[in-house]
């Protein structure tokens, strides 16, 4: 058994639990904004319990976490692990038992400095039950894995998930990192004319006021994998997404990228 340390906020935290929520404010009541998985890296700009405003390492995005939800790290602990190997989980749960006991992490977490089955964030020890990505996976596959994952608003992970989410995280085990917002991610990567479109592009759609507001990925070139409602695979042509239970099209069309 690990032994005890006694809990410091620091100026940098690390990710210890599958999955956490990051809120507009400090309550438990405020909506979440995204999410951190297992393995992601936190700036502490503000400290304070039970809450703390956390800057998500490598998105520019902020939020409010319960303080309890992280291991603390120094600068030169945090620098080391932001600037070692990383693996990025690909399936779908993978056991491990860290100093809370047996848990699980799942598709899109963090394995930083994975030394043979372990690793070591601060002064906690996790030990891998098995090695990761232990098969032969895509783009495509990826994404299918979640297919009828629930649509939560801010979710980044197989038990919720929102449509931006769902990209960011596809690409991100295959070593693209991207903005956390479709808003965002529609100015990355290599706009595609329609005509040109292949597996793993990403269409953007936009709502009445002309604003960009959904994002999916192209399976082939006229289905795609998308958050609404659940995550779900339907037609996909030059008007947009197509839902063939609701006989219409439910997302308007406006373009291509390739990441």
């Amino acid at each position: 058994m690990q032994k005890k340390i006694k809990l410091e906020i620091k100026d940098f935290g690390i990710a210890n639990l599958s999955v956490a929520p990051i809120r507009a404010a400090a309550s438990d009541e405020s909506e979440i904004v995204t999410q951190i998985l297992f393995g992601d890296l936190v700036t502490i700009i503000e400290k304070g319990q039970p809450w703390i405003h956390v800057r998500l390492e490598g998105e520019n995005y902020e939020g409010w976490m319960d303080f309890k939800q992280l291991s603390y790290l120094d600068q030169d602990e945090f620098n080391t692990l932001k600037n070692g190997d990383v693996t990025y989980v690909q399936d779908p749960l993978l056991p491990m038992v860290g100093p809370r006991g047996q848990q699980n992490v799942m598709l899109g977490a963090a394995l930083r400095n994975l030394n043979g089955k372990d690793l070591i964030y601060g002064h906690e020890i996790y030990t891998l039950n098995q090695l990761p990505n232990q098969f032969d996976t895509d783009l495509i596959t990826t994404s299918k894995a979640y297919l009828n994952t629930p649509y939560l608003w801010g979710g980044k992970s197989i038990f919720g998930i929102d449509c931006s989410g769902l990209i960011q995280n596809v690409f991100k085990v295959f070593g693209t990192l991207l903005p956390r917002d479709a808003s965002q991610q529609v100015f990355e990567g290599e706009a595609i004319d329609f005509e040109d479109r292949q597996p793993g592009d990403v269409p953007f759609f936009i709502n009445s006021k002309g604003k960009v507001h959904h994002v999916g990925i192209l399976t082939n070139k006229n289905t795609i994998v998308h958050a609404a409602g659940y995550v779900r695979e339907d037609p996909f042509d030059e008007k947009g997404i197509y839902r063939e239970d609701l006989d219409t099209y439910t997302h308007h069309y406006h373009s291509i990228r390739r990441y």
